[in-house]
């Protein structure tokens, strides 16, 4: 019987607390953003990443693009909620004529407007350097 109660208990937990609230906000993420949501971005390191929607809506598919210069490869990406905790989404990027790419798409809660943010770690070969970038969209139903 306490092996039930504790199961119960446990399942009941991660389900309430399954899109909790994050303590970050979308507008002190945004701050420290070097680009626009949404929009098209090309960072210092000459990574580019852009959507293939302007619009995106929940369990919907969508790609993410990147061009990155020949010295970089891609060693991470993740999906991750801003508005609200949802876990992270691992990312399979594949190069496909010059542009590496990701088809994904993101899940459903509360919130009707979800700022993500795309985690992307990329390496230079020829200097072992790696770098974390991210990019922040919204999606909206």
């Amino acid at each position: 019987m306490l092996i039930y109660r504790l199961s119960l208990f446990t399942a009941v937990f991660f389900l309430l607390t399954a899109c909790d609230f994050s303590k970050n906000t979308d507008e002190n993420f945004l701050e420290n953003a070097t680009c626009t949501a949404n929009l098209p971005c090309t960072f210092s390191n000459d990574v580019k990443v852009w959507l293939s929607e302007k619009t995106l809506s929940p369990e919907t598919p969508f790609t993410i693009f990147s061009d990155l210069p020949t010295n970089l490869t891609i060693e991470d990406a993740k999906l991750k909620g801003i508005t609200m905790y949802m876990g992270y989404i691992p990312q399979q990027f594949k190069k496909h004529n010059g542009l590496w790419q990701s088809n994904t798409m993101v899940g459903i809660c509360s919130e009707q407007n979800m700022l993500w943010n795309l985690e992307l770690t990329v390496k230079d070969n020829t200097t072992s350097l790696i770098q974390t970038l991210n990019y922040s969209f919204y999606v909206t139903y």
